[in-house]
């Protein structure tokens, strides 16, 4: 696999975890993962589930230089997961069959990953543009999608960097 020099964001959106009743194991995979593959955390956040806060986080990892933002958590069916929604919003554009490969990766593990509503989305497509990948809490759940995604990455990169912004 080519090697990439992007940094990342990774922002844990749980209610629960806020309050102490669940610890944050997805981040810790999340963190170790992209420091195994050579990416650089440059901040991590908690916030709960609720849309502004989530499109404020992604405007400052944007305004750091952050390529990558993982969001861990809120991407199931209750009325609280707003994560995919929020994201769909964010991004000028979708990339469903990165979602649907990250499913099909996690099916391999449980029945209960078809359950996640999980997107991935880029940003914009110009040299500034991220890639947001949204992952269930679970540990792994982070480490499905960010199996099938980090192996794209220098793809998605070299044909965002084609325009200059």
């Amino acid at each position: 696999m080519e090697k990439i020099s992007v940094s990342a964001s990774i922002i844990t959106v749980d209610s629960r975890v806020i309050n102490g009743v669940k610890t944050d194991k997805g981040a810790k995979a999340a963190r170790a993962f992209l420091e195994e593959n050579g990416i650089n955390v440059v901040r991590e956040v908690v916030l709960d589930d609720v849309a502004a806060p989530l499109r404020g986080e992604f405007v400052r990892a944007l305004d750091l230089g952050v390529r990558l933002i993982i969001t861990v958590g809120s991407t199931g069916v209750s009325a609280r997961n707003i994560v995919p929604e929020t994201t769909q919003a964010f991004c000028d554009v979708e990339m469903p069959g990165i979602a649907e490969q990250i499913r099909a990766e996690g099916v391999k593990n449980t029945p209960l990953a078809v359950l996640s509503r999980a997107t991935v989305g880029i940003t914009s497509r110009t040299s500034r543009g991220a890639v947001i990948v949204n992952a269930p809490s679970t540990t792994g759940g982070v480490k499905d999608a960010l199996k099938v995604v980090i192996p794209l990455l220098p793809y998605i990169y070299e044909q965002l960097d084609q325009t200059q912004a």
